[in-house]
């Protein structure tokens, strides 16, 4: 059933929105590379090593951040790992919220002024792309 969901994705130029481990993913992309993929937390608190192997291999795959583990340390600093990543994949990062539980709405401004902060560390077209400019190139009406 999940191979003929990738087919019908393809055939009908959808996105799929895999909340799923590498592992997953990269059968989903194995089955069709012609998916085009955005990968929910994209991997949640996978090493950014292997988040770069995963958009180097897929072309169309793009991470989504929320719930995502590592972008920053401690004091809110966005980490050099994933600042390169962010460099070297501008146009490949998205930022959800994932307001799955109402807690979640209750703290959307948290959230949205803890992305802010890491965006303001990065070179400003670089933010622009992954705070909207990714998402309106995908789903915006052409």
């Amino acid at each position: 059933m999940v191979k003929k969901t990738v087919d019908f994705a393809v055939a009908h130029d959808l996105y799929l929105h895999a909340h799923a481990d590498d592992e997953a993913v990269e059968i989903l992309m194995r089955h069709n590379p012609r998916a085009r993929i955005i990968w929910a937390h994209t991997g949640f608190g996978l090493a950014a090593e292997r988040v770069a192997t995963m958009l180097d291999k897929y072309p169309k795959l793009w991470g989504e951040l929320s719930y995502r583990g590592g972008i920053t340390d401690g004091s809110g600093k966005l980490t050099p790992e994933w600042r390169g990543l962010f460099e070297r994949y501008p146009d490949r990062f998205l930022l959800g919220s994932d307001t799955w539980i109402p807690e979640r709405w209750a703290g959307y401004g948290d959230i949205m002024a803890g992305y802010r902060g890491w965006l303001a560390q990065l070179p400003p077209a670089v933010a622009r792309q992954i705070a909207h400019g990714n998402a309106r190139a995908l789903f915006a009406a052409k």
